[in-house]
């Protein structure tokens, strides 16, 4: 790196300083005796000699010359921090090289005295430094040193307090590990909301940088799964200042789902319907309407969801099943179950499902008078029964009771004897008058007998 013109010119000076002989050093009074002010030359001589062993780590040997300095001419050679930065390093290689803990601890209290007065000393002789960088220093220092220095340095705080003190300065400027650390700290003392707090300013002035944003997600994941009621009150204050913002609504709407305040979510689903919600949020929607008992408004939105682009899962087109069924539309029901199973074929809930829109539709179309055609279609219904327990042993409980249910009002023997397309094990198909929809080729059978 090339040489400033004044360390050039200072350079030259110290050889005519040092050709002219020991005499002269001698002949320099110390600075306790200094009547008036040092001349350039002493300056520069002074700065050389402890410059020279201060980069070769020859700390003990550099001190005298740097004390000088800041004492007599803090600025040389060109008016900044220089310095200032120097006798603190000095202090802690000299702490390093200590080989006694209490003369090492006497070292680091000398250097933190000096960085806590730095500022000051700096605004006094009106030298040239940057206040974010002497906070983030302060912060640094005390947390390299923790544990080693005494409590209370008059002028220090803690590393917390210095790293956030120069995020304040320089927002900006400030490198995100001093970032990662004021929030670090926040979460080992359990201070949640004071690590949510800083992590909402920070996203507000540093929101664009990539980095900082993904510290500040991860921050926020951690402290909402240790607080649900954190996620919910930040996201609630978040909607309410961005009232219009689909994102919010939908990241309050899920976490309202997560956490089982299912009222807030329906509530707030009729603000976000209305606006431009993902697919994946609408089929949610769809799935509460059905549980708050609205199957229109849960169709509709089912409805919506395919057109923006949704994947319907298998539970999805069970549920719509459910909704046509409450609606009484059990043609349409009993499409969306079978459509269920071809996508899942060990759905055993749907064969239930089918098998109770066949015994639903009897007491539909039957006027409460079943003829010999009504009860056979239980036949079919408990064909779909079996079904349910072949591919899901977990419903066999079910399936049998409604198997034994039905079962009783089955033909009789002597129903099947009165009719001539009826014999026992033979094949009949359910496919007419108000049982046309049905289309279920089934087997005769006759209700066991009651002796």
């Amino acid at each position: 790196m090339p040489q400033s013109a004044p360390l050039l010119r200072f350079q030259s000076l110290v050889v005519g300083a040092l050709c002219a002989g020991l005499a002269f050093l001698v002949a320099v009074p110390p600075a306790s005796a200094q009547d008036s002010e040092p001349s350039k030359r002493e300056k520069l001589m002074h700065y050389s000699l402890y410059y020279e062993n201060y980069k070769n780590d020859n700390f003990e040997s550099a001190r005298s010359d740097l004390l000088w300095i800041l004492e007599n001419a803090p600025g040389t050679p060109d008016g900044d921090d220089d310095n200032y930065r120097r006798v603190i390093s000095l202090y802690e290689g000299l702490a390093e090289q200590a080989t006694k803990e209490d003369v090492r601890k006497a070292y680091l209290d000398t250097a933190a005295t000096y960085l806590a007065s730095a500022s000051e000393n700096l605004e006094k002789h009106g030298l040239e430094y940057t206040p974010y960088k002497w906070e983030r220093r302060r912060g640094r220092f005390l947390e390299k040193h923790q544990g080693s220095l005494p409590d209370g340095v008059e002028g220090l705080e803690t590393p917390t307090a210095h790293y956030r003190r120069a995020f304040e300065m320089a927002p900006k400027e400030l490198d995100p590990y001093y970032i990662q650390q004021v929030l670090q700290s926040h979460l080992e003392n359990n201070d949640l909301q004071k690590a949510l707090d800083f992590a909402n300013t920070v996203e507000s002035k540093r929101g664009d940088d990539e980095e900082v944003a993904g510290m500040i997600s991860s921050v926020r994941e951690d402290i909402f799964g240790k607080n649900p009621q954190a996620q919910i009150a930040y996201l609630e204050k978040q909607v309410e200042q961005s009232p219009d913002s689909t994102q919010l609504l939908t990241e309050l709407f899920d976490a309202y789902n997560q956490q089982g305040n299912i009222k807030k979510a329906s509530e707030l689903s009729k603000r976000l319907i209305k606006m431009e919600p993902s697919a994946e949020t609408v089929r949610e929607i769809a799935q509460m309407r059905l549980e708050d008992g609205r199957p229109e408004a849960a169709l509709r939105a089912y409805k919506r969801a395919e057109k923006q682009g949704a994947e319907l899962k298998a539970e999805d087109h069970f549920n719509r099943g459910t909704a046509y069924q409450k609606m009484k539309q059990l043609a349409q029901a009993r499409q969306a179950f079978q459509k269920a199973i071809d996508m899942k074929d060990s759905f055993g809930r749907a064969y239930i499902a089918i098998g109770d829109l066949y015994a639903r539709a009897v007491n539909q179309c039957s006027g409460g008078e079943m003829a010999r055609n009504d009860k056979a279609v239980y036949w079919a219904a408990v064909d779909k029964y079996r079904q349910a327990k072949e591919v899901d042993s977990s419903l066999s409980s079910v399936a049998d009771s409604k198997i034994r249910t039905y079962r009783k009002v089955f033909p009789t023997k002597e129903d099947i004897f009165y009719r001539e397309d009826w014999e026992s094990g033979a094949s009949f198909t359910i496919d007419y008058g108000c049982y046309s929809w049905i289309g279920e080729s089934t087997s005769v059978r006759s209700a066991p007998s009651s002796g």
